[in-house]
């Protein structure tokens, strides 16, 4: 029989570590964001999260492990919100507005983290073959997975010209993620357009182009 004091302990324990990973991640992007990726040590995040280094490594067993962490987190954020935006009640177009503005949003308030990753991704080589890079790309490719549900509903009920559905909600994603990244967003766009108009024009543009002629929105 399971021993309640034991579980919520467990428990305790669990929210935790995940508390000092967080702190620990929070402080490496401020840091990142302000002296770069290849200028910041680990005994200054370390120093800068109120913890010793050597507690860093019961978190995270490098700095570029540090790195990964971000790019999983921000990756995993964009699977939720798929997920609750697949679940709303509307058309695939009003589905695919909720995940563009929320993602847009999310780009907005976190302006800091998408450059960085666009400032370092290329230089640690995240293209590379490994255990972690597959670890992102299976990450993205169950984002795909979920916004291509009501499209795969849409081709079947021929309202949208014959797709493959991950390839769209790939395309899809992908030409959002280029706009929540701000030196990309500009120039694509001139003057301020608040994030709500500009996920409507990324949508409306998308799905003109992968609809049946006839069929209304």
């Amino acid at each position: 029989m399971n021993n309640p004091s034991a579980l919520s302990q467990a428990s305790r324990k669990e929210r935790e570590r995940r508390q000092h990973e967080e702190e620990i991640l929070q402080a490496a992007r401020e840091l990142f964001a302000r002296k770069g990726y290849y200028n910041t040590t680990l005994e200054e995040i370390a120093h800068h999260a109120q913890f010793g280094k050597g507690t860093i490594y019961n978190y995270f067993s490098s700095k570029e492990d540090l790195f990964w962490g971000m790019l999983r987190g921000l990756l995993d954020k964009a699977v939720g919100v798929a997920e609750s935006s697949v679940a709303l009640p509307g058309s695939t177009r009003d589905k695919f507005t909720a995940y563009a503005k929320a993602i847009l949003s999310y780009s907005e308030e976190n302006a800091d983290l998408f450059h960085i990753i666009v400032r370092e991704v290329v230089q640690l080589n995240l293209l590379e073959q490994s255990p972690r890079a597959t670890s992102l790309r299976d990450r993205l490719q169950r984002t795909w997975e979920i916004l291509a549900v009501p499209l795969a509903e849409d081709l079947k009920a021929r309202k949208l010209k014959k797709f493959d559905p991950i390839h769209l909600a790939a395309m899809f994603d992908n030409l959002l993620r280029l706009h929540a990244v701000h030196p990309f967003r500009e120039l694509f766009w001139q003057g301020t357009m608040d994030t709500d108009t500009m996920a409507q024009s990324l949508v409306d543009l998308f799905f003109e182009g992968i609809q049946q002629k006839g069929e209304s929105r």
